[in-house]
């Protein structure tokens, strides 16, 4: 009798540490995972301002300017006959294209 009443305490006290223990690994991981949300978002925003950067430094207009003040390239009013910019990854080389001249005159950088 004796055997089985210290059986069903030290049950009871593993049961009941359990439980507690439980619950103090889900709030730890409660914590763990609103920090990294938090973080998550902070590394959104500045990837989206980064993209917001690198849309602006390779805008149209930027590389007409670079290429009028550098390159005394001159581009019209009208965007009939320019063209996009494109970059070459495989071999990582940028190559301007003026299509304005009728013979097409490429500039390596």
């Amino acid at each position: 009798m004796n055997k089985k009443i210290f059986l069903l305490i030290i049950l009871l006290f593993t049961v009941i540490f359990s439980h507690f223990y439980n619950k103090h690994k889900i709030m730890i991981y409660k914590r763990q995972i609103t920090r990294l949300y938090e973080s998550y978002k902070s590394y959104k925003e500045v990837n989206l301002f980064l993209i917001n950067q690198n849309c602006k430094l390779n805008s149209r207009e930027r590389i007409q300017k670079l290429a009028f003040e550098k390159l005394d390239m001159i581009y019209p009013e009208d965007n009939q006959n320019v063209y996009t910019i494109k970059m070459d990854r495989k071999k990582e080389t940028f190559c301007l294209i003026d299509y304005i001249v009728p013979s097409v005159e490429a500039l390596n950088d």
